[in-house]
């Protein structure tokens, strides 16, 4: 929202540029989050079975993954950018030209979504939700929406500092998501105590109830 009001101060083409890029964006994004969905569930399994060798080695590949993948998607967007424009706003050439600016350039870090999104995922299979958090508020409220303001207001890249925004911030997202993967704490979060605990309670609850 906060994005939108400030993409909103540079008219109406700069806007529904915005918006047609965004789509663009969301539509991308889905083979991402699918992999990050499978890197998930396959790191908690493998932590929950004491694998954490093998949890490490399925983030590492699902990242790997997420980033050729959504680089191949970039580098096949950014060839195709008016086209891809023009199929949402048929008949209006300078959003035509505006949205396939924003393509191209937000395009040139499409790899590092892959990145951060199946690291991230593994940071909550593992438990660490607050890392997960973090990351997601310091990349988009701390770091790209200042970084648009900057770049927009006050150089002479004016809309054109808006689009740069995406690509730095995605790649400042994935560069910290790898540096707290690497540093390797995620791997001391444990639940399983805990979780144990309860499903005891749960199993002798269940076995006095006769449900079982």
């Amino acid at each position: 929202m906060l994005l939108s009001f400030l993409v909103a101060s540079f008219g109406t083409v700069t806007l529904a540029s915005y918006g047609v890029g965004s789509n663009i964006l969301q539509f991308v994004t889905i083979p991402a989050m699918g992999m990050s969905m499978a890197v998930s569930t396959l790191v908690s399994q493998n932590i929950g079975a004491g694998n954490i060798g093998r949890a490490e080695r399925i983030t590492v590949l699902g990242a790997g993954s997420g980033f050729v993948i959504l680089s191949l998607a970039g580098a096949a967007a950014y060839l195709s950018a008016p086209a891809l424009v023009a199929f949402f706003v048929p008949g209006a050439p300078d959003v035509i030209e505006e949205g396939a600016r924003f393509v191209r350039i937000m395009c040139l870090a499409w790899g590092s979504i892959g990145i951060q999104l199946c690291i991230v995922s593994a940071f909550r299979a593992s438990g660490n939700m607050l890392v997960s958090m973090v990351i997601a508020l310091v990349s988009q409220f701390m770091f790209q929406f200042p970084l648009a303001y900057v770049l927009s207001k006050h150089t002479s890249l004016q809309s054109g500092g808006l689009w740069w925004s995406f690509p730095i911030a995605n790649i400042g997202a994935a560069a910290v998501s790898i540096g707290w993967f690497a540093q390797g704490g995620w791997k001391d979060t444990r639940l399983t105590e805990e979780s144990q605990q309860r499903a005891k309670v749960a199993e002798e609850t269940i076995a006095e109830e006769g449900i079982r």
